[in-house]
């Protein structure tokens, strides 16, 4: 039981750290750009303001948000979703005797008979969406024609018995991001009307702007500080076309760079923040102690 609780607490502290960082940018040295912008003559009131900034998109958004999730009991529904069978959100893993999934990357096709797979052993492979096994298939949206033939892990393409091929599939399978965000609020807010969801919407609409907008002066201030003035435009130029890159690519794709390239942006900022931390310190200290808020 103990074991089970350390490995429960530390997988969710990872991705709480994985994904907290790319929600409040802590650590990263990307909001002192927007900050160091800002005049008064004391920068440790500048930084207690910053203070705010993690706390509340991580202690009060994405708390209210999780608990929301995991209340409303979404998390672990399924939902009508199309499966592509070219990547994306899709794997393959095998269901475990004690319950427990397992990675598995299969050459071989896998045969399914009559929506659902034909092998479902510890060793077997099964078409999963979300990390989760998706239990029928189909090939139409309505879900009315069970899929029988094989799958072909290798091209991405499922093969019917009939000889029709097929890129994708449908079934009901678990949510994730923002789908499941909606659907959480959706649910949570339906005895006042079937209109939660949309809540997401205009608030991902919102939060999207806002961090391009932010996004966009932190690298705007960057390249002119590495390259010069001349390199702003091309910059900007880039910045705009991988916003188009980023709408069409997978989500767990997206998720993957933006783990990778944050940690390579952590890492300098750490060792800065290590060496200017004395001077922090003596500098805050003397903020508190002169307390020259009481002056104005």
């Amino acid at each position: 039981v103990a074991g089970t609780g350390v490995g429960a607490f530390l997988v969710t502290l990872m991705w709480g750290v994985r994904r907290g960082l790319f929600s409040n940018e802590a650590g990263q040295g990307s909001a002192p750009i927007a900050h160091s912008a800002a005049k008064t003559d004391e920068p440790v009131s500048e930084g207690v303001v910053a203070l705010l900034e993690p706390f509340i998109d991580t202690i009060i958004i994405c708390t209210m948000t999780g608990l929301l999730i995991i209340m409303t009991g979404v998390w672990s529904d399924r939902f009508e979703t199309e499966i592509t069978l070219s990547g994306g959100d899709l794997s393959y893993r095998a269901v475990q005797v004690d319950g427990g999934y397992e990675d598995m990357s299969p050459d071989a096709p896998i045969r399914i008979d009559a929506g659902g797979h034909a092998a479902t052993g510890p060793d077997d492979p099964q078409i999963s969406w979300h990390e989760v096994p998706v239990q029928m298939l189909y090939v139409d949206e309505a879900q009315t024609q069970p899929f029988s033939g094989t799958i072909d892990p290798v091209s991405g393409t499922a093969t019917g018995d009939d000889g029709q091929t097929y890129t994708s599939l449908h079934g009901m399978a678990v949510e994730s991001g923002a789908p499941l965000t909606m659907a959480a609020f959706r649910r949570g807010l339906s005895p006042l009307g079937d209109w939660g969801h949309y809540i997401v919407v205009l608030s991902v609409l919102l939060f999207a702007i806002s961090t391009a907008i932010a996004w966009s002066y932190y690298g705007d201030r960057c390249a002119n500080y590495l390259f010069g003035a001349r390199a702003v435009i091309p910059y900007k130029v880039i910045f705009v076309m991988l916003h188009f890159v980023g709408a069409v690519l997978p989500l767990s794709v997206i998720w993957d760079l933006g783990d990778v390239f944050l940690s390579i942006v952590i890492w300098p900022n750490l060792i800065a923040l290590g060496i200017l931390a004395p001077q922090v310190v003596a500098m805050t200290r003397d903020y508190f102690e002169r307390k020259p808020w009481r002056d104005k």
